[in-house]
């Protein structure tokens, strides 16, 4: 229920930035690692928190997600294909935000995830 605001959000603080190009790509990993998120760190409770933290540089966009869950497993082993034979609806989720990031670092620390997503921005000046 809260994705679809959060990504309202995200839109309109990127529409003012030079990151406003990579909007499409940065709503499909916010969508994906919330997913993640409460899929697995609170699975099977009813509430979780969640901070999300965007900070745009002159060459990059970093978003930074917090959360207080579970330990999220194994988020550093490489991502693997799922069987597209076996019809299986998961499994895509870190394949494809590895595929638009240009860098994931995820820790652990005093019971608190931090995935740190980084996204390259595109060269403004003319080609």
């Amino acid at each position: 229920m809260v994705t679809p605001c959060l990504l309202r959000r995200v839109a309109q603080a990127l529409s003012a930035t030079q990151a406003a190009q990579l909007q499409d790509d940065v709503q499909i990993v916010i969508a994906e690692a919330v997913n993640n998120i409460v899929e697995h760190a609170y699975a099977g409770q009813s509430l979780g928190a969640l901070v999300l933290h965007m900070t745009v540089s002159g060459t990059s966009l970093e978003i930074v997600l917090l959360d207080w869950g579970r330990p999220f497993p194994h988020p550093d082993a490489p991502p693997t294909l799922p069987d597209p034979c076996g019809l299986s609806e998961g499994g895509y989720g870190w394949l494809l935000i590895r595929s638009l990031v240009s860098h994931v670092c995820h820790s652990r620390d005093a019971g608190k995830n931090r995935l740190s997503l980084t996204f390259s921005l595109p060269d403004p000046r003319p080609a």
